[in-house]
């Protein structure tokens, strides 16, 4: 078995282990129940607003010791060390200032799946295989999911909607295990192009000076030459015209996704919760077949990325879109499923194809960068519409604003091809050798 299969093997049941958690499904459930008894209100409102904030923190924080210091394994075993103090926290029946005070670890718990796929991309070192890794990473973690809301609603639907209070206890145990799995992955080695550098400004300014002011020295030297080849690493990828051809559209659409995940589960359940999960459970099991399914698919994504993100991004549009205009329950989730399946294949294309062309190996900062970005957004998004009395908009009102916004970023990037397109017409020449 080839070198980067294993890893792909190994990283793919932590993955699976890592989604599988019941307790997600029915987290509304458990926080209102008796054991708890917090109110809708604090669970839908305060809770989030508090996570999202901590997670800028969590980003930040990620995204500086990743790829310089801690080398993607330690960061992921603190990750997942967050989530054992997190539903183990729920297992104790927290009160709601306890609950607070835990959302800084759900924070960085949550984003653990930047670490994943940068672990994959500096351990599988033949860029050739990166679509299929993150195919695989991708598939595995939505199987993960499904698995999981297949097990919780299962058991909701046989013992009662009371039975949610021992589905922390579940999800304690599978969080258990990919933390002990996660400490059998190989670690990655990599020496960055700094460190000479580094030794040479540290023994230029040691000469002469006691030890403790040399110390101080080098971890000040230290700390400076790590932010400064962290701003050359971002300036230089950002000046690949790919890498931020992707890192535009996945800033975009993650905020989207977000909000029309966000806004099809609230319209699910005021109209019928049981087929709302079924909806979600259909919904990641085909987003698990098609990340797999273009994960071994080659493509010559340098001719066919604008043709593909515009076309997607248009498609993703129409879906949405057509929520707003069609009020029945079923033409809405069948268009959710479109949605949801086909914006998880682009996720898997343009991870690997952003990842594929850094050129320093810094995965995590550009993808916990994209992230922050992302997520910033979306603060700036439900701060401005959402908990905002002045410019608050319904859901679907946000609905039509982000089917638009699908609809815009996908005739923007679909221009250039049209514009080749015609000039090989002009030209008389094949169309299939259209560049972009």
């Amino acid at each position: 078995m080839h070198s980067w299969t294993m890893i792909i093997v190994l990283v793919v049941v932590f993955g699976f282990a890592v989604e599988f958690r019941p307790t997600d499904h029915f987290m509304t459930a458990y926080f209102t129940g008796p054991r708890i008894n917090i109110t809708t209100a604090q669970v839908t409102d305060e809770l989030p607003h508090l996570e999202d904030y901590s997670s800028i923190l969590a980003f930040l924080v990620i995204m500086i010791i990743t790829d310089y210091y801690l080398l993607y394994k330690p960061v992921m075993l603190f990750n997942v060390f967050c989530g054992i103090l997190v539903y183990g926290n729920l297992v104790m029946l927290p009160n709601f200032l306890r609950l607070k005070m835990a959302k800084l670890c759900v924070a960085f718990f949550k984003s653990y799946e930047t670490v994943y796929f940068s672990y994959l991309f500096a351990k599988v070192h033949d860029k050739r295989f990166y679509q299929a890794t993150s195919g695989l990473a991708r598939t595995a973690m939505l199987l993960g999911k499904f698995c999981s809301s297949v097990f919780a609603q299962t058991l909701v639907f046989n013992y009662g909607k009371s039975y949610a209070k021992n589905l922390p206890c579940y999800t304690l145990g599978s969080v258990i295990f990919a933390f002990v799995w996660a400490s059998f992955l190989p670690s990655v080695r990599q020496i960055n192009s700094n460190d000479d550098v580094l030794g040479e400004l540290v023994t230029q300014n040691n000469n002469g000076q006691p030890q403790s002011e040399n110390k101080i020295v080098q971890c000040n030297t230290s700390c400076e030459t790590i932010l400064i080849r962290m701003w050359k690493d971002l300036n230089e990828s950002y000046r690949n015209p790919i890498v931020l051809k992707w890192s535009v559209w996945y800033c975009l659409a993650l905020v989207g996704y977000k909000t029309i995940n966000m806004s099809f589960v609230t319209r699910g359940s005021e109209k019928n919760e049981q087929m709302n999960g079924v909806v979600e459970c259909l919904t990641t099991l085909i987003g698990a077949v098609i990340s797999y399914k273009i994960g071994v698919k080659r493509v010559n994504w340098k001719l066919k990325s604008n043709a593909f993100i515009g076309a997607g991004s248009l498609i993703l549009g129409v879906c949405v879109t057509f929520c707003y205009f069609h009020q029945q329950i079923l033409s809405i989730q069948l268009s959710y499923v479109l949605f949801g399946t086909i914006i998880q294949a682009m996720f898997v294309v343009s991870l690997s194809e952003t990842a594929r062309h850094l050129k320093n190996k810094c995965y995590a900062l550009v993808l916990c960068f994209n992230s922050l970005l992302s997520l910033i957004l979306l603060l700036c998004y439900k701060e401005f519409f959402i908990y905002s009395k002045i410019f608050h908009i319904d859901v679907s009102k946000q609905i039509l604003l982000f089917g638009s916004l699908y609809i815009i970023v996908g005739t923007f990037y679909l221009i250039p091809c049209v514009i080749a397109f015609n000039r090989r017409l002009k030209n008389k020449c094949p169309v299939y050798q259209v560049t972009e």
